[in-house]
């Protein structure tokens, strides 16, 4: 699975989606008490598996229900791992992965694809594109946009899981990808591939219209 998430990177990269530092992914299985979040810094085009973060999921403090997760700490994967630091959108990733149901896996991305910033700078609105074009709408669920909000920041994640809809309860989530203005994509789904199509067909649409 990592190794999957790494080809995407290189696709990404390929298709100018984001610039060689940029972007990043997490991997959760329902059954794991941790998570793979993808190192803050690192060539995306060159990313390898044995350099992805490992980040247990800590449940629980004091006072609290055992099965809530209350935080998480790095744990110790490869040598190479140990020498990087997580993606700076850590947040967003931990918000994503702390609860999810059984039989899921779950797969976030992150990129900055051309045409759909480019639509949210010029005003179009992502989610009524669906309307506009039944491909779209019949595959992917698009959220509302994200108002411009700083990178790598608490606000960001906040946002972003709000208009995703992430439900802390339940661990589901009611869109495929949300937009975030001036900024890029996050996509989510049970594999590398199913997310990054998510990106691709809204991407394929955007640019259509700003073609128009």
């Amino acid at each position: 699975m990592l190794e999957t998430v790494c080809d995407i990177f290189k696709e990404g990269y390929s298709r100018g989606w984001i610039s060689a530092r940029d972007g990043n992914a997490s991997v959760r299985w329902h059954d794991r008490d941790h998570f793979w979040v993808t190192p803050s810094g690192v060539r995306k085009q060159f990313l390898q598996p044995e350099m992805f973060k490992k980040i247990k999921l800590v449940e629980g403090v004091y006072g609290q229900p055992p099965s809530l997760i209350t935080s998480m700490e790095e744990a110790e994967y490869t040598a190479i791992s140990s020498n990087l630091k997580p993606s700076g959108e850590i947040p967003l990733h931990f918000g994503i992965q702390k609860k999810i149901y059984n039989d899921e896996v779950r797969v976030a991305i992150h990129m900055h694809p051309t045409y759909t910033v480019a639509a949210m700078y010029k005003g179009i609105n992502l989610q009524t594109l669906v309307d506009e074009f039944p491909e779209l709408g019949r595959y992917t669920s698009v959220a509302p946009v994200v108002p411009e909000v700083e990178p790598i920041s608490q606000e960001l994640a906040d946002e972003t899981l709000k208009r995703l809809e992430v439900c802390d309860k339940t661990g589901l989530i009611k869109y495929d990808i949300v937009g975030i203005d001036r900024h890029g994509v996050v996509a989510v789904d049970t594999s590398p591939w199913r997310a990054f199509e998510h990106i691709e067909r809204l991407e394929h649409i955007c640019k259509i219209v700003l073609a128009a």
